[in-house]
C-alpha cells in the first residue's frame, strides 16, 4: 500500500524518540475518509479532536491550518485515507508529567483505498478481550490501543470481519474499530460510552439522522444477554459507513431496514 507521510509539514517519516506519542501514547488520532479530493465530515473530526486535547490539556490550537493540510493530503483522484496523529510532542523532562511548554507533533499520513470487505457475508463475534473502564478517558480517540490490538490479534484465525468488545463490567461497548447499533422490537440502540470505548463521527452522525428521521437512537447500557433477540445490528466508522451484520456469533440476522435508510441519509447530507 502506497503511503505519504508528513510530520509537522515537512515531507518526512522519522519522529524524534523522546516523542511522547511514543513514549507514552500522549495523544489523539484521527481518520478521515477523502472522496474526489474532499475530507468527509471535517468539521466534525476537527471538533472532535478539539475536545480531546481540552480535555488531555494539549497545547494546540492551530485547527484551520491543520484543516487545509489535511485537505492538501486529500488532493488528488478517486479515494483515500487521511490519518492524522497529534501528540503532545517531544518531552521537554523525564517522567510522565509534562512541563507544560512541548510542542506538539502532528502527523499526516495519506493512504489508498482498503480493500472493500463482503456487504454479504459481514460476520461479528464477541471478543475475549475487554475493554478497560477509565471515564476520564471515554469517548475519546486517543493513542493507547492496546486492547484494540490484542482483539485483532486474536481474530486472525477466526472468520469473522470485527469483533464485539465488552467493558470490564460486562456491558457492550463497540467494535475494535467500530460503534456498533442494535434493533429489537423497542427500536433502535446504542451503547453508552461514559466508562470507555469512542465516540466516533459516523456514530454522530447515525444518532442525528434516526433523530431528524423520528426513530431517534436509545443509548444505554447494553447487556450481552440482550444481543440473542435483537433482529438488525450495524457497526459503524468512516471506512464502512454503515455496515449490517449478517451474522451475529453465528446468528443469522437477515432484517436491514434501519441500516439501509440510515445509509441513505447520511449518504444525502454528506459534506
Amino acid at each position: 500500500m502506497t503511503t505519504t507521510t508528513r510530520i509537522n509539514g515537512h515531507a518526512t517519516d522519522q519522529v524524534a524518540s523522546s516523542d511522547r506519542g511514543l513514549m507514552y501514547g500522549d495523544g489523539l488520532f484521527e481518520t478521515i475518509t477523502c472522496v474526489a479530493a474532499r475530507p468527509r465530515w471535517l468539521a466534525l473530526h476537527l471538533q472532535r479532536l478539539r475536545r480531546g486535547c481540552e480535555r488531555l490539556q494539549l497545547p494546540f490550537a492551530d485547527f484551520e491550518a491543520l484543516g487545509a493540510e489535511i485537505q492538501t493530503m486529500a488532493n488528488g483522484p478517486g479515494r483515500c485515507i487521511v490519518k492524522l496523529i497529534l501528540t503532545r510532542g517531544p518531552a521537554r523532562q523525564r517522567g510522565y508529567r509534562p512541563d507544560g511548554n512541548e510542542t506538539p507533533t502532528r502527523i499526516l499520513t495519506r493512504h489508498e483505498w482498503p480493500a472493500a470487505v463482503a456487504a454479504s457475508d459481514f460476520r461479528v463475534g464477541i471478543s475475549g478481550v475487554r475493554l478497560g473502564m477509565n471515564p476520564l478517558l471515554a469517548g475519546l480517540k486517543h493513542l493507547n490501543r492496546l486492547e484494540q490490538v490484542m482483539a485483532q490479534t486474536a481474530m486472525r484465525t477466526a472468520p469473522l470481519e470485527e469483533t464485539l468488545m465488552l467493558a470490564s463490567a460486562g456491558q457492550v461497548i463497540g467494535g475494535s474499530m467500530s460503534n456498533v447499533f442494535f434493533a429489537n422490537d423497542s427500536g433502535l440502540f446504542t451503547p453508552a460510552l461514559d466508562d470507555c470505548g469512542v465516540a466516533g463521527v459516523m456514530r454522530q452522525l447515525v444518532c442525528e439522522a434516526a433523530a431528524a428521521a423520528g426513530s431517534a437512537v436509545q443509548v444505554r447500557a447494553v447487556d450481552p444477554g440482550e444481543l440473542p433477540r435483537v433482529h438488525e445490528a450495524f457497526v459503524t466508522n468512516v471506512r464502512w459507513g454503515v455496515q449490517s451484520i449478517t451474522a451475529l456469533e453465528g446468528r443469522a440476522l437477515s432484517r436491514r431496514s434501519h441500516a439501509q435508510e440510515l445509509r441513505r441519509l447520511i449518504d444525502a447530507s454528506a459534506s
